[in-house]
């Protein structure tokens, strides 16, 4: 498989510089073992060495941070634009490297999609908290288990298109206990795919999941559409689950998969919530707070060069 000609994740006014960030601490590339050819068994064990990494330095409570750091890699692409391997310069980052290129990923995908700021907002507050430098290093050990699993091979090619990595690695991350706490069961990708074929989804509809999670079955949908020639990009995307992470994660796993800016989530719970009446007001009011910030920045630029008189100043 190929290397993707893009960056997964970031507009392309943003790709530029990133590719100089990483190009700039290139060093010798180093020999790694050939990932597994499976992409199913590849995401797990990514998830198994992001989890390692994670409990063995800050053991648990919290996974926002280590599926950020998934997510944040999952902008790179496998090899820049000379053909160089990007893992080879990204593993030998300082912490304080990966924390500068999260927030830049991060505040290059809010200002091109301003409406999933709320969805994301589980995910990656801790990037624009106060910086932790204990924190920090933790990230970036899980950053540097992920590179050693080879993750770039994965979301840095078209291979992302065949599994739910995030899916995975918060399974991983979770005990099974915690997980039939919550109930959840994520349907497994052979079902997801045996549901997509019966669907026969057509373009420029609406593809409904309740009990969204991490939007496995939605993956599932968009490789059908693909292989009959069909663009999932087309279609509106509706799903809820009660985990506010899972659907986070979803919000990601819509950019990776390229489904398309029609993504329509909630966080919440399907059964008693008028969920998709709520999650169509947020993101329309998110839109149009994005558009008024942007008229005003306008309208701002224009004034900044018009000459003020004395009497306003002293005012």
């Amino acid at each position: 498989m190929t290397a993707s000609p893009r960056f997964a994740l970031l507009p392309k006014q943003s790709q530029k510089g990133v590719r100089v960030v990483m190009a700039a601490r290139k060093k010798a590339p180093a020999v790694r073992p050939v990932p597994p050819t499976d992409v199913g068994a590849h995401a797990h064990k990514i998830a198994e060495a992001v989890a390692k990494a994670w409990h063995g330095s800050y053991g648990s409570g919290r996974l926002d941070v280590p599926l950020s750091v998934v997510s944040t890699l999952a902008a790179a692409p496998q090899n820049d634009s000379h053909g160089n391997d990007n893992t080879d310069a990204m593993i030998t980052w300082s912490p304080d490297d990966f924390f500068a290129f999260a927030r830049m990923i991060w505040r290059a995908v809010i200002q091109e999609r301003p409406e999933i700021t709320a969805l994301l907002y589980p995910l990656i507050a801790w990037i624009f908290e106060d910086a932790d430098t204990e924190l920090n290093s933790q990230a970036c050990a899980v950053s540097r288990a992920a590179l050693r699993a080879r993750q770039l091979d994965l979301t840095g090619t078209d291979r992302r298109f065949d599994t739910d990595l995030l899916g995975t690695v918060l399974t991983v991350l979770r005990p099974a206990s915690a997980l039939k706490a919550r109930g959840q069961f994520y349907t497994p990708a052979c079902i997801a795919a045996l549901l997509a074929r019966m669907s026969d989804v057509e373009e420029h509809q609406a593809v409904e999941d309740p009990m969204v999670g991490t939007g496995g079955l939605f993956r599932a949908v968009a490789h059908v559409m693909r292989d009959v020639g069909r663009d999932p990009r087309t279609i509106q995307w509706v799903g809820c689950d009660i985990d506010e992470l899972a659907v986070a994660c979803a919000t990601v796993n819509s950019m990776i998969w390229g489904l398309g800016r029609d993504i329509v989530f909630h966080v919440g719970d399907a059964l008693t919530d008028d969920w998709k009446a709520a999650a169509l007001a947020q993101r329309d009011k998110l839109s149009q707070l994005a558009a008024d910030i942007t008229r005003y920045r306008a309208l701002f630029a224009l004034l900044d060069g018009y000459p003020v008189r004395d009497s306003d100043a002293r005012t």
